[in-house]
């Protein structure tokens, strides 16, 4: 199955691609490219760094209250996830850092990948609602705006679902344990350690104040990534407003649920040219504009990545090894 996935992902990879081919004028793109200012693109490497700080701010507040926690260390996980990410397909990079994290703080694996389920979960709430607060100021078309209401509306509820077992946890176990009385297959020990172990990786959203700080938290990431998109804008000389920065953003993330081949090849340049289409943007220079953003993050994250891996103590064949293990579903799950 994970197999046709990931051949299904480079399909879609290779037909962005070749639509993006399609009709483009190499020349035009040449031109655009080498109009490019790079020197624009060290305060949006430091803006990206920046947002990287944020999110390990924002993943210690999700692992409170767990002693002995180090912002600087959980920047280092988060670094080696996105590398991983971009080298890999099924985003395991997530699942790496969950396991690193449950390996370092000596807990559930299960309960640090809840961590990291409450992050996406934000991360969608917090990019659909920048997306709809953009619909004032500019005209989107209802295949754009339908899907990422649905996608809001199903992030929503996952959130209150998560609020809901942070809150209730006693209940919600007894609430299992009824239902496993009355069907088998949910009387499996193991299966009742891991609800455990998951509901307790949402003890930050027990506390409303806590949940609150995830979801500002969220919202300062993504505004801050826009930033860098917009500043990348002014590197290839597209004058456009901070609206427009802010709509690849959102157009981009949301895509990002396509299957794709690692890193997004393609497909992230196919939804950034159509993203400038609403903007009367040439595919030339929005393509421009593409690759030099996609090449900064690729790039970045990658320096960023191999950093951690030095100042850790991890190898690349460590890496390769946990990688492989989670995408075979035999990462440790004991308490």
């Amino acid at each position: 199955m994970k197999k046709w996935r990931l051949w299904g992902g480079i399909l879609v990879s290779l037909l962005c691609v070749f639509l993006l081919a399609r009709g483009m004028d190499f020349r035009s793109l040449l031109a655009a490219l080498s109009h490019t200012k790079w020197v624009w693109l060290v305060p949006a490497f430091a803006i990206l760094v920046g947002g990287m700080y944020a999110r390990a701010l924002r993943w210690r507040l999700l692992l409170h209250p767990l002693p002995g926690l180090r912002t600087g260390r959980l920047f280092s996980l988060l670094n080696l996830s996105y590398l991983v990410n971009n080298i890999s397909p099924f985003r395991l990079g997530d699942v790496l850092r969950a396991y690193l994290c449950a390996e370092l703080q000596q807990l559930s694996f299960v309960r640090a990948l809840s961590t990291v389920v409450i992050e996406r979960v934000a991360d969608t709430l917090a990019i659909v609602s920048l997306l709809l607060a953009l619909l004032p100021f500019i005209s989107l078309p209802a295949y754009i705006v339908r899907p990422a209401f649905g996608i809001g509306l199903v992030s929503l509820a996952a959130a209150c679902l998560l609020v809901l077992l942070a809150l209730r946890r006693e209940w919600s176990l007894a609430l299992f344990d009824r239902l496993s009385a009355r069907l088998a297959f949910l009387q499996r020990t193991p299966l009742r350690r891991l609800l455990v172990s998951a509901v307790d990786g949402l003890a930050a959203l027990g506390s409303w104040r806590r949940a609150a700080g995830v979801l500002a938290w969220s919202f300062v990431i993504w505004l801050a990534t826009a930033l860098q998109f917009y500043i990348v804008m002014q590197a290839a000389g597209l004058r456009l407003p901070f609206a427009a920065a802010l709509s690849v953003l959102c157009l981009t993330s949301l895509g990002m649920v396509v299957p794709s081949s690692p890193g997004y090849v393609g497909v992230f340049e196919y939804i950034t040219v159509v993203a400038l289409s609403l903007f009367a943007i040439s595919r030339e220079e929005a393509l421009s504009y593409a690759l030099a953003l996609h090449g900064l993050s690729y790039l970045a994250l990658a320096f960023l990545g191999t950093a951690a891996l030095w100042s850790e103590g991890y190898s690349y064949a460590r890496l390769r090894e946990v990688a492989a293990r989670a995408g075979g579903g035999e990462l440790e799950t004991r308490d």
